[in-house]
């Protein structure tokens, strides 16, 4: 099979959330989230784009057809405020370098470009569950209830997305339907606004 025709297995591992009493999980109680960038994982970087070099999971076709994967994830966690300091939630989106994967004869441009789409879309979706969860006072009760729910919800619609990019460009092998989606993705990732799925 010709690998321009072969698709594209993306991975959606969902979002992840640290809570363990409001207080960040990981590398110290920083809001930086640029202290998980690591050899296996790192954040979406603005004019930072994919290499296939990032890929270097073990190929794991659900089908012939899948020619590479990207697994890539948001996440939310608390800092723990300096004295005198507020509390924040802080909001990040992973690659995984490790976990995603490509073909060796799957290594063209075309193919990347849809992966990079993939990425990019979590990264809007980031950015979605940052604004819905920039207001949120953290010293409400039920606030893990109300954090789970703005999660939730914006899962089901991050879900809903990825799926829609996938099918609408036939896992990036319609090109006119990928350089759409690669326009609006540029779009709203250059946006004042993000705009609503």
């Amino acid at each position: 099979m010709n690998c321009v025709s072969k698709g594209c297995a993306y991975t959606l591992m969902g979002i992840f959330v640290c809570f363990c009493g409001f207080r960040a999980i990981g590398r110290g109680n920083t809001s930086s989230v640029n202290n998980d960038n690591t050899k296996d994982r790192f954040q979406w970087m603005e004019h930072a784009k994919l290499s296939w070099d990032d890929f270097k999971g073990e190929v794991n076709a659900t089908q012939d057809e899948s020619a590479a994967a990207t697994c890539c994830s948001i996440g939310f966690k608390t800092n723990a405020p300096t004295p005198g300091g507020k509390q924040e939630i802080i909001v990040y989106n992973t690659f995984y370098v490790n976990r995603s994967w490509v073909r060796t004869d799957a290594r063209i441009t075309s193919i990347l470009d849809h992966e990079q789409g993939h990425f990019d879309l979590c990264e809007i979706y980031t950015r979605k569950l940052r604004d819905r969860m920039q207001d949120i006072d953290l010293s409400t009760p039920g606030i893990k209830q109300t954090l789970m729910q703005i999660y939730t919800d914006l899962s089901r619609e991050y879900e809903a997305r990825q799926q829609a990019y996938e099918q609408e460009t036939i896992h990036g092998t319609d090109i006119a339907t990928q350089k759409r989606w690669q326009q609006m993705i540029a779009e709203e990732l250059g946006g004042q606004g993000i705009a609503q799925s």
